[in-house]
């Protein structure tokens, strides 16, 4: 049931675009070599004993009459030194066998009082190790204050935990199918299209907050409750600017949430989505708060127009395509949003999700409700936001705000005086840092209010107060 959407990439590495809304040594020889002139003569071995051993054959090899090399001993009668693989004795003529064991032994003894001393340098006795037994040891936390300190785990806020906070919200959250309509064009008819979205109970007796692209093409609305009643439903009335629909189906005493404040949302809070991911009813998800007044821009999956969201809540918390029109609660278990869009470029939870804020989606159905207009009011100005790097660069008086490209003709900023070029710094006393602000706090105020903007003309600080009108439908 969620849409595709174009909104900016959501950071990092995911320049994503919208998605749906929901190396032998040798050794010498042993004799040694010889240090220079000519090499020596082949070596004859000596001839086996005999009882009779005669003179040596004519031209046989003269063994020398005291030895020499035909013997292998030389002369003085000492042997000559060996060597092993270059590997000399020391001083005290200890060979590789002696030194291997010494080393071997220094190790042991190393390793040994490694295992003793180490334990006591933290605290530890080495008896109460070998014996598994580790002694108790406190560890003192550095406070501003004399307060004790609370761990919480991350699926724990406000006292609640994940699972209190469902078991509170589960009850208050149906299922919505929708079947379309079949399409006739003039060469073949297509059969009508079903779709799975979620939806809150707003009132006891039956409204129900969803999404508008959940509902929007919707010939039949089947809801489903948590207990697995189903009854049928019917679209009281929708707006598509805002994202937000009502349908009502036929019960009284239905559960329903308190709701909380989005206004006094912080970023780093944890939130709990609730909803109907890919027709998995009552499918709860956790996270946090990622960022807060996000702008949108979301499209039809018909291929509709597109429509830019703003003011939106961002979380981690999973939503998927059917999570649309479920609830997004604090730690508290109070509706603080209504899930909307995802960012994706797989289809699917990539940890960005959007909420309208509940402070926007019950003004909203109070006048679907009521059967009152649905106001959009407008300031009547195009705008771009003013950065550091602009104000630089243009030398502006501030290093943010929303700077005015256009200025509708005959709209209330212009019969206040607003000009382009102007740069607005502020609304009824809520600074403005960016373009999205001037469009959040002007949906703050009703058609027929007058806000106080601040501006820049020029280096010229000024004030002026302007009366907003209802948004032109030809007005995007």
């Amino acid at each position: 049931m969620d849409q595709n959407q174009g909104g900016p990439p959501a950071g990092g590495q995911q320049g994503q675009d919208g998605g749906p809304r929901p190396g032998d040594y040798s050794a010498p020889g042993l004799t040694p070599p010889p240090t220079g002139g000519e090499p020596p003569p082949a070596q004859t071995p000596p001839a086996p004993p005999g009882p009779q051993a005669g003179p040596p054959a004519a031209g046989a090899a003269q063994a020398p009459p005291h030895g020499g090399q035909g013997t292998g001993i030389p002369p003085s009668g000492e042997l000559p030194p060996l060597r092993r693989a270059d590997l000399k004795p020391d001083k005290k003529g200890r060979g590789i066998g002696s030194v291997i064991f010494a080393a071997i032994v220094a190790g042991l003894i190393g390793a040994l009082l490694v295992l003793l001393l180490m334990p006591w340098a933290f605290g530890v006795n080495p008896y109460d190790i070998m014996r598994g037994k580790l002694r108790k040891v406190t560890v003192q936390t550095e406070k501003s204050d004399n307060e004790p300190v609370n761990v919480v785990s991350p699926s724990e806020a406000g006292g609640m935990n994940v699972a209190a906070i469902a078991r509170k919200v589960v009850p208050s959250i149906v299922n919505i199918d929708i079947r379309t309509a079949p399409q006739q064009t003039p060469f073949f008819t297509t059969e009508g299209e079903e779709g799975t979205g979620s939806g809150v109970i707003y009132t006891p007796d039956g409204y129900i907050i969803t999404n508008n692209h959940v509902v929007e093409e919707a010939q039949d609305i089947t809801v489903t409750l948590a207990s697995g009643e189903e009854l049928k439903g019917k679209k009281v009335g929708a707006d598509p600017e805002n994202d937000i629909a009502v349908v009502k189906i036929e019960k009284t005493g239905l559960p329903v949430l308190d709701l909380g404040d989005s206004d006094d949302l912080v970023v780093g809070q944890l939130c709990v989505a609730v909803g109907s991911p890919f027709g998995f009813e009552q499918t709860v998800t956790s996270g946090i708060i990622s960022a807060l007044h996000r702008s949108v821009a979301a499209g039809s999956q018909q291929g509709g127009q597109t429509t830019v969201l703003t003011d939106l809540i961002q979380t981690d918390a999973a939503i998927n395509p059917g999570n649309s029109g479920g609830a997004l609660c604090d730690g508290n278990a109070k509706l603080i949003g209504i899930n909307a869009v995802i960012a994706t470029a797989s289809g699917g939870s990539e940890g960005i999700g959007f909420a309208i804020p509940i402070n926007t989606a019950r003004k909203v159905a109070d006048d679907i409700i009521s059967g009152r207009p649905i106001s959009h009011p407008y300031i009547g100005v195009l705008g771009q936001t003013v950065t550091p790097s602009v104000a630089t660069r243009y030398s502006l008086p501030v290093e943010s705000g929303a700077y005015v490209t256009r200025v509708v003709p005959g709209g209330p900023a212009d019969k206040a005086g607003i000009k382009t070029g102007d740069i607005i710094v502020s609304i009824d006393s809520q600074p403005v840092k960016s373009m999205d602000d001037v469009v959040s706090e002007v949906r703050k105020s009703s058609v027929g209010e007058k806000v106080s903007v601040t501006f820049y003309s020029g280096n010229d600080k000024k004030t002026a107060d302007v009366t907003l009108e209802e948004k032109p439908a030809n007005v995007q």
